[in-house]
């Protein structure tokens, strides 16, 4: 056929970059096909390929899949269409590979499509090895020099223009509002209730499109890889949890103001493993959750090739099969101000948009959050870092955490960017001042940016500086600006943090020698957090490091646009990236460790909650031989914040191996002992559904929306014991992170639709359960000395439930609970209920006391 021809990606570059210019003068895509055409490196494949029936296929598509076809061999990748399929027939599988770089070309078009993502690769690569090259020189010459004693007027001239180079870029440790300090708590009230408050005004972003490959998750029917979305952590997909996590919040600002709202959200989903299908499907099964379907946006994110980074060459696995990837989250701001719109004219938002629609819906910011972290919903967590932001009209804002010296993943900083502004008026003809934004650095970036990775004194194991979470806080009118700036200058600004991870190793199976390689290759991110570059704030005065005065760090915290909140690892994130190795006791970033995490925060709530005994959760090794030390897992309508789930759980036990769940939110739990497993089930959580027609639905069929209200199950125990075997810590079969557990006994409470469940002074033994059908109430109490039950089941009166918790925010933004019985009710006709009452009267104020 014919030979390759070994270029250096230095002149691939040079090439391209000419290349991408010409393409940057034509008016239409027939101009774009003849540019490449003309090309000698097309000229030169086209006839090679004649005998295969390629060109007959190429010529049969629209125009616009014929220009990104045409363009392989003249961008550096006539491979992908140098194997022909095992059946000679080109048309499908051209037609889907040029649909999927039809994507790409339309994605990147502000760089020049196709070519320029090629291009901007290459660039990147090339700037990644110099700096590694260059960094590894300077150590063998600073060596040389020691060894000899001598520094060469060269060298020295060197080493001044490296640092004259970075002399206006610096670095320093962030400042922010820290919810682990000694005031954290106080603080974490303050600014919970700030985002509490600010909800009507708030959306949510959800970039759930990663591919999920560590995860190695297989989908048991059909054997197909599965997302990281459909990971299913404690029994439900991970995209279930968020939306969890979300209700959760409107739940409690139902709670305390009487007023429902519905927050938007947009989804950014992406092709890897079928994941925007299967999304769309998921939310469809459950009804997408009893919202309305218009109250979610979901658009996908680009898939790009992965490039090997030794020669610039795609990774092929199959005959016109590319290997791809998602592009990184910080396609999700070009998604936003473009989706909706023709991809070819970035400079207009078009009424589709994603900005515009959320700015219908009269929301001023959103929050984003990965759907790998479960811990993101964590008590405050996103609710202090919504009000952090909101309450002082910030344009970005990270949520940060602890991070240990040299671990694989970003940190925030602050970055002071030393700038000459002109001013004819001066002397001097302009002055220095200093543009300061906290933003991310990824951790393949450290060394080129020469930021050292240092621990925060010494001795400790903890980096100076904080860990970047991908939870994140965005003003939309700032970020709107700053993109429609970004697509007005061109040239790719639009992408913020172009980064290309020379790092990992990719193993791939080659078709062309038909065995499996492994290369150094990736692809171009872009991440979502590095639009806080171009959020500055500007100071005539350096507000940061030696040269800032007193007082600099809260004048710099107060003037900054962009901020930053800190609290502990374990409430702000522990990921499910991966699969865990059976053989290692290593746990970072799998389902295991974030489920682990999960019992450790469980332990500090039921500590909260005054309980006189919660196990430990025990060590790594014996969490993974034996299991945690105990369960305990509850619907974040519960709270979500721990402070107001301390007020529903008072006193009690939980013993060691037992376990506690509440998929409840309307709960009192008073001086309960679980000697083994308590499973509490309301169907109705949080509220009732409400049947919608199709007209009023806004869609072609019925569907329900769920409406917040007291409809719903709850329960009421006071001076219980729950006695049986529980689980089966020793079932082969067991799997925590799933909360997938084999039981020996447990007693069992399942409230349908609109019922209660009370017990008081008994104990309950053994395998029982208790299902309460809608519209009733069952209570519990002991019968005699022999130590039996009375059971009662008894109608509910009226449209009111018996008990009901009163909500109140305080001048400090702290949440207090009154319980409130319907006095309307006759509840306690019974002697026995009567005399549980006067009991409670009487103990009221031991009860009733505020951990």
């Amino acid at each position: 056929m014919f030979e390759e021809q070994q270029v250096s990606l230095e002149h691939e570059a040079e090439r391209l970059q000419q290349l991408v210019q010409q393409l940057a003068q034509c008016r239409s895509i027939a101009d774009k096909i003849a540019v490449i055409q003309e090309q000698p490196s097309f000229q030169q494949f086209k006839p090679a390929m004649d005998w295969t029936g390629l060109w007959e296929a190429v010529e049969a598509l629209p125009l616009e899949q014929q220009y990104v076809l045409m363009a392989l061999p003249v961008i550096g990748q006539r491979h992908v269409l140098m194997m022909p399929p095992a059946d000679g027939k080109w048309q499908g599988p051209l037609s889907l590979l040029a649909s999927r770089l039809c994507r790409v070309e339309a994605f990147y078009d502000s760089m020049g499509g196709l070519p320029g993502y090629q291009l901007k690769s290459l660039q990147l690569v090339l700037a990644g090895n110099s700096s590694a090259q260059q960094q590894q020189q300077q150590v063998l010459d600073a060596a040389a020099a020691l060894a000899t004693g001598s520094h060469t007027q060269q060298q020295q001239q060197q080493q001044e223009g490296l640092e004259d180079a970075q002399a206006h870029v610096t670095y320093h440790v962030p400042p922010g509002l820290d919810l682990a300090g000694e005031a954290g708590s106080e603080l974490g009230v303050s600014a919970a209730a700030q985002g509490l408050l600010a909800m009507p005004y708030l959306s949510e972003i959800l970039p759930v499109g990663g591919a999920g490959d560590r995860l190695g998750l297989r989908c048991e029917v059909t054997g197909e890889g599965l997302p990281a979305a459909m990971l299913p952590y404690c029994g439900r997909p991970m995209m279930a949890g968020l939306i969890r996590d979300l209700q959760a919040k409107e739940y409690l600002y139902w709670q305390l103001t009487g007023t429902q709202v519905t927050t938007p959200v947009a989804i950014m989903t992406s092709d890897a493993k079928g994941n925007h299908d299967r999304i769309s499907s998921l939310m469809d099964s459950q009804g997408w959750f009893g919202r309305a379907p218009d109250s979610f946006r979901l658009f996908r994110q680009p898939m790009v090739p992965v490039i090997d980074a030794a020669d610039g060459r795609w990774l092929l696995t199959a005959s016109c099969k590319v290997m791809m990837k998602p592009g990184g989250h910080g396609a999700i701001w070009k998604l936003m101000h473009d989706q909706g719109g023709h991809g070819a004219i970035w400079k207009l938002m078009h009424d589709q948009g994603v900005f515009d629609w959320l700015q219908q819906q009269g929301r001023l910011a959103s929050l984003i959050r990965q759907v790998s972290n479960p811990m993101a919903g964590c008590d405050t967590t996103l609710l202090a870092l919504a009000g952090s932001g909101f309450s002082a009209r910030r344009a970005f804002g990270f949520m940060s955490c602890e991070r240990v010296v040299g671990a694989a993943e970003g940190m925030n900083v602050l970055q002071e960017r030393k700038v000459w502004v002109e001013d004819a008026t001066l002397p001097e003809g302009g002055s220095w001042q200093f543009d300061y934004a906290i933003t991310n650095v990824e951790y393949t970036e450290f060394e080129r940016l020469g930021i050292a990775d240092q621990p925060m004194h010494e001795g400790s194991s903890h980096s100076a500086f904080p860990a970047n979470t991908n939870i994140l806080y965005v003003g939309l009118a700032a970020a709107r600006a700053a993109v429609e700036a970004a697509v007005a200058a061109g040239g790719g600004e639009v992408m913020p943090g172009l980064i290309f991870n020379l790092k990992k190793k990719v193993k791939f199976f080659d078709p062309f020698i038909q065995e499996e390689r492994e290369v150094r290759a990736g692809r171009m991110e872009c991440t979502m957090q590095n639009l806080a570059d171009s959020l500055t704030s500007r100071s005539a005065a350096a507000l940061a490091g030696p040269g800032a005065g007193p007082g600099a760090e809260q004048a710099l915290m107060e003037r900054l646009s962009t901020f930053m909140v800190y609290n502990m690892r374990r409430k702000v994130t522990s990921s499910a990236k991966k699969k865990r190795d059976p053989r290692s006791s290593h746990i970072h970033q799998t389902p295991e460790g974030a489920f682990y995490d999960l019992q450790r925060n469980a332990w500090q709530v039921l500590q909260r909650c005054g309980m006189r005994h919660v196990p430990p959760v025990g060590d790594v090794a014996e969490y993974l031989t034996q299991g945690p030390g105990f369960i305990f897992l509850f619907h974040p309508a519960l709270g979500p914040l721990w402070d107001v789930i301390s007020q529903k759980i008072r006193g009690g036990a939980l013993l060691d191996g037992s376990e506690l769940v509440l998929e409840v939110a309307e709960a009192r739990l008073l001086d309960v002992t679980v000697d083994g497993s308590l499973l509490i089930h309301a169907d109705n959580v949080m509220g009732h559904l409400e049947q919608q027609n199709a007209a009023d639905a806004g869609s072609s069929s019925s569907s329900s929306r769920l409406q917040y209200s007291a409809a719903n199950g709850r329960v009421h125990l006071m001076n219980v014991t729950v006695q049986n075997v529980g689980v089966d810590w020793h079932h082969p079969g067991n799997c925590y992170w799933q909360h997938r557990v084999n039981r020996h006994e447990a007693c069992r409470v399942v409230l349908h639709g609109r019922s209660e469940f009370e017990a008081y002074d008994c104990k309950i033994s053994g395998d029982q359960v208790f299902e309460v059908p809608d519209g009733f109430r069952m209570v519990v109490t002991a019968a005699g000395s022999a130590g039996g039950l009375s059971v009662q089941l008894l109608p509910l009166q009226g449209d009111k439930p018996t008990w009901q918790w009163a909500y109140s925010m305080e001048p400090s933004g702290a949440l207090q609970l009154q319980f409130v019985r319907n006095a309307a009710l006759d509840l306690w006709s019974s002697p026995v209920l009567a005399a549980a009452r006067s009991r409670q009267q009487n103990e009221e104020e031991v009860l009733d006391f505020v951990i």
